[in-house]
């Protein structure tokens, strides 16, 4: 048994819903495609991503991705990625999000997800 203290950075993660009206979440979560995002780094609440239709993986919405992209939806939170682990994450499929606090939100994602998702109040 290590009784040697340890040090952990905790992070708190930002909100970036307006509201909770008309919220719906992914079942089941999403499995994060680890090799798409920085290892070691967090990937926040908030980021835009879809299901690639070849691994069945969630990756990051890319400003090229079409909007015919699969699942899109944004990770209900912060969670973060180890080098060879798919992290899995919350989805949130419908709601009312702040675009500002959102990361990777583009036309195309907002087109996917029109109707479920609204970032125009």
């Amino acid at each position: 048994m290590n009784l040697q203290p340890q040090r952990d950075t905790i992070i708190g993660q930002k909100e970036f819903l307006r509201n909770t009206v008309g919220m719906e979440f992914k079942t089941a979560g999403l499995t994060l495609d680890a090799s798409k995002f920085p290892a070691g780094e967090y990937v926040k609440a908030g980021t835009a991503v879809f299901k690639n239709e070849t691994s069945g993986l969630f990756e990051p919405v890319q400003a090229d991705t079409p909007e015919t992209m699969l699942a899109a939806c944004l990770t209900s939170h912060d969670v973060k990625v180890i080098a060879g682990v798919n992290p899995v994450v919350g989805g949130v499929m419908g709601g009312h999000p702040i675009e500002s606090k959102c990361t990777g939100v583009t036309d195309n994602f907002k087109a996917a997800t029109k109707g479920r998702l609204t970032f125009d109040i």
